[in-house]
């Protein structure tokens, strides 16, 4: 990238970044705003499991300059929230970081190495193989590219536990997904249908929720992905939203 580029790339980055924290969709990463898992759901306009089939670190003409992002490609298995393709592609601002080698000159950060120039803290990373369950939020900057809601926060990274049983956890070991209040984003407290934050039992009973999903409340770090996947289908479906289906094709069966 050139000197010329790599300043206007700043520019956009810190521009972003004030963006990030005084926008009511998120925050940077030091001063995040708290989704819970309801207003997560009713702020994504995508949310699906899938599982990370390529990376492409390129340049996209963004604000009349050619700015660095990264297309991730993904196979989804299961479609929650939206109409998507077997294949899907999303854009975020920026490339991540590397395997960090100890060269001398080298910026590092968590053991990663990063471009300073290109490189966006906070910024959630997928490598090819993973698979998340992604809450991503409308595209944004003309379209373009799009981000996890609250960052971090709406990206769940699936493991399977020896047993099959497949958990879900988030950049923040699933903090506040039902103790955080709600933040204004995309609904309000008095909209609330299935999570209230303020009560000792945050999840609203009598819903015909299985024993898995009730008990997750009372949970510390990774979740059940089976009754995480049942409680978001039953919030998206109390707000109104229809289930997500995968089809043929999606506006040239590309999600940017």
């Amino acid at each position: 990238m050139s000197t010329r580029l790599a300043r206007k790339f700043a520019s956009l980055s810190l521009i972003t970044l004030l963006w990030l924290i005084s926008s009511p969709i998120t925050e940077a990463h030091h001063a995040v705003l708290r989704f819970n898992l309801e207003e997560m759901t009713a702020t994504a306009d995508r949310i699906f499991v899938g599982r990370c089939l390529s990376i492409e670190e390129t340049e996209e003409l963004i604000a009349q300059g050619q700015m660095p992002v990264t297309r991730y490609t993904f196979e989804v298995v299961r479609a929650v929230k939206g109409k998507l393709t077997k294949q899907v592609t999303f854009s975020q601002l920026g490339h991540p970081s590397h395997r960090a080698f100890g060269k001398g000159g080298e910026i590092t950060m968590n053991g990663r190495a990063v471009n300073a120039d290109t490189f966006i803290h906070g910024m959630t990373e997928y490598h090819v193989g993973d698979r998340l369950l992604l809450f991503l939020i409308p595209n944004y900057l003309g379209g373009k590219v799009t981000y996890p809601v609250g960052l971090y926060q709406g990206a769940f990274y699936i493991s399977r536990m020896p047993s099959g049983q497949e958990l879900a956890r988030n950049g923040i070991n699933n903090l506040g997904l039902f103790t955080a209040a709600y933040n204004g984003t995309s609904m309000f407290a008095a909209n609330a249908k299935l999570v209230f934050p303020e009560r000792d039992n945050p999840l609203l009973e009598g819903q015909g929720l299985s024993s898995k999903s009730q008990s997750m409340v009372s949970k510390r770090g990774a979740l059940p992905l089976d009754g995480l996947l049942e409680l978001v289908d039953r919030i998206n479906t109390a707000h109104g939203g229809q289930s997500g289906a995968i089809v043929s094709s999606v506006k040239g069966g590309t999600i940017q």
